[in-house]
């Protein structure tokens, strides 16, 4: 899964370490929380230090079912029994329809969120700011991924290659299907950050699709109720979802400024990446351990150094870059930091052979699993 590779990767420490390979993380084990009652017994009251403006509001117990009609800026309770309660809980229902509400502030005990711009209020259309543009898009997608009818759908294959790759296909598929087709988005499934490829095992949630991770993104049920039946294997096609819910549309080109570095592209992506609760905090204490272990100044710079099968690509071939050409991007500064940290990602052995041959002294921690070398794995066979 996703996020299965992150506790070895701040369990070791050291120069150059081989972590070991992610393990498939256990669901059905997981704690759940109750709902919590909002009275005077278990509310208390909290800063919320993210606010320009300095304001108390409720911070409400984990599990609290809000209510519909709150409009005031709150905070909740939280703590690491959160990151294993890996299901929706109460405040991702709630948070899933209120696309104008922004998590302003996280620490240890509590988050804070706040409403921006709300739909129907004096302030919406927002201002013309960064925050406003990404929550009016936000309205915009929520109102047709929920508002509009599912009698027809706009469904696209998953194309599990990378994650750049794969959501520029999602973020295609959201813009066209608000702004050409009319009709809600639905992903196939399965998606290989959510089960392995090959053969679908190790699945992060039954659907083995996005909403393992992030809010649903779309009200018109699962992929059984859309096309007929549940995708048991990779290869499934658009033709094979024969259900009388779907609608084929397909677009002969990329549209435009779809790419996550263009802002309609970035907020499309924002919009299909809101992390689920459990999620969310599992960044959080995967930052904060990080932190905890290195010092409070110290940090992490990553490095995706793609080979392989990168040489196949009909379109966008490329030659294989050194490692050097990697590291000399980052500051010197940095690399003479000796809290700093390198976490190399890459498909190919030759890399991390070269990582340990020219930069012995280098705190660069990467994930043991098996690797092909250079090109010998053929294309998209991770």
């Amino acid at each position: 899964g996703l996020l299965s590779m992150l506790p070895f990767f701040l369990l070791l420490h050291g120069q150059l370490e081989i972590l070991p390979p992610p393990t498939s993380p256990v669901y059905d084990d997981a704690p759940s929380l109750k709902e919590g009652n909002i009275n005077n017994k278990n509310v208390m009251t909290a800063t919320n230090n993210a606010n320009r403006r300095s304001s108390t509001t409720t911070a409400l117990p984990p599990g609290t079912v809000i209510r519909d009609d709150i409009s005031s800026p709150f905070c909740q309770r939280w703590s690491s029994v959160d990151a294993a309660n890996r299901t929706l809980q109460p405040f991702d229902e709630w948070y899933t329809h209120r696309p104008n509400w922004i998590i302003t502030n996280e620490t240890e005990d509590m988050f804070c969120i706040e409403s921006y711009c709300e739909e129907g209020s004096n302030s919406y259309p927002c201002p013309n700011d960064r925050r406003s543009n990404l929550v009016n898009d936000f309205w915009r997608y929520y109102n047709n991924q929920f508002r509009s009818s599912c009698d027809k759908v706009h469904y696209r294959s998953m194309w599990s290659s990378g994650w750049s790759a794969d959501f520029l296909n999602v973020q295609e598929g959201l813009i066209d299907a608000t702004n050409n087709f009319h009709v809600p988005l639905v992903m196939a499934a399965p998606w290989h950050y959510a089960a392995v490829k090959k053969d679908y095992s190790h699945r992060t949630c039954s659907q083995a699709d996005l909403t393992c991770y992030f809010l649903p993104y779309h009200s018109c049920g699962s992929l059984d109720d859309i096309c007929g039946f549940t995708p048991r294997e990779f290869g499934v096609t658009i033709e094979e979802c024969n259900g009388t819910k779907v609608e084929r549309i397909t677009t002969e080109k990329i549209l435009d400024q779809v790419e996550i570095w263009h802002e309609r592209g970035y907020y499309a992506y924002q919009f299909m990446t809101r992390k689920q609760l459990w999620l969310r905090r599992a960044v959080f204490d995967f930052k904060r351990k990080f932190r905890m272990k290195h010092g409070p100044e110290s940090d992490c710079s990553v490095l995706h150094v793609r080979r392989a099968d990168i040489i196949f690509h009909e379109q966008h071939a490329r030659k294989y870059h050194p490692i050097a050409d990697y590291v000399n991007l980052i500051p010197k500064e940095k690399l003479n930091d000796p809290n700093h940290t390198i976490f190399l990602l890459t498909d190919d052995a030759n890399a991390v052979n070269e990582a340990h041959e020219f930069y012995p002294n280098l705190r660069c921690k990467y994930i043991d699993r098996p690797r092909h070398s250079g090109s010998s794995g053929g294309w998209e066979n991770q």
